[in-house]
């Protein structure tokens, strides 16, 4: 299955994921704040999926932002939060591997986009084609499959509403099966393996520098609503990490 047609077939369901303990107190706290001051910037969110993340950018005072997709149903979704309450995003329906943008950002974003390369010519193609959305200088900021992640199959993250199993050898463009709970569904996606040593060459070759792996943090409130027990398990062996290079 493609990649646009595996999301088009669970936008809502995967939409309804990004309201979990994790994502709110993990993911989006840690991706918010390796984006730091987003004031006046111009900024592209690549792999937007439903603009969970364009519009908080937006609100935190970008000048102007552009949301990408590959899935039109995910698009779809995120131009009808916008008609609901217009904050003058733009959604374009679009493959990150071939963008061609005639605007050069000063930030790009990517909340899960590197890892869905099928090969490692497609993922060397995404780094070129986010360096050509940036002004010289610029930076690209990611939440991406962690290359470290220690266990293979790690039964401690069902508590957490998903699952994940690797291909083995892992090696370069070997496939992990994700599972995840989406209200009263069970949601299936793939995505691939690659070593840290291989995106970090893609990246160099596309342009970039100052290449650095950033660890999660758990917000405060995420403590505070859920105690710390309960996030041991995955920040033990945190499935995602950030990934931060500079033009």
């Amino acid at each position: 299955m493609t990649l646009n047609a595996q999301y088009d077939s669970i936008a809502a369901g995967y939409k309804q994921t990004k309201q979990s303990p994790l994502r709110e107190h993990v993911e989006a706290y840690t991706f918010m704040r390796m984006l730091g001051e987003l004031h006046g910037m111009t900024v592209l969110d690549l792999a937007c999926g439903e603009g969970f993340y364009t519009r908080r950018i937006r609100q935190l005072g970008a000048a102007s932002v552009t949301g990408v997709d590959i899935s039109a149903e995910m698009i779809a979704l995120a131009r009808e939060a916008e008609a609901t309450d217009a904050l003058g995003i733009e959604y374009i329906c679009a493959d990150a591997a071939t963008l061609q943008s005639p605007v050069r950002y000063d930030l790009v974003g990517a909340a899960y986009l590197l890892h869905y390369a099928s090969d490692v010519t497609e993922l060397r193609a995404m780094c070129e084609s986010i360096a050509g959305c940036l002004k010289p200088g610029g930076r690209f900021v990611a939440i991406n499959e962690n290359p470290d992640q220690s266990a293979d199959d790690y039964a401690a993250y069902t508590q957490y509403g998903f699952n994940k199993k690797f291909a083995r050898p892992r090696a370069d463009a070997s496939t992990i099966e994700y599972s995840m709970i989406a209200g009263r569904e069970v949601i299936g996606f793939s995505a691939y393996f690659y070593t840290r040593d291989t995106y970090e060459q893609a990246l160099r070759d596309a342009g970039f520098n100052s290449i650095r792996w950033v660890p999660l943090e758990l917000a405060p409130a995420g403590v505070d609503a859920m105690g710390d027990e309960y996030w041991r398990a995955y920040m033990d062996n945190p499935p995602v990490v950030g990934l931060e290079a500079v033009l």
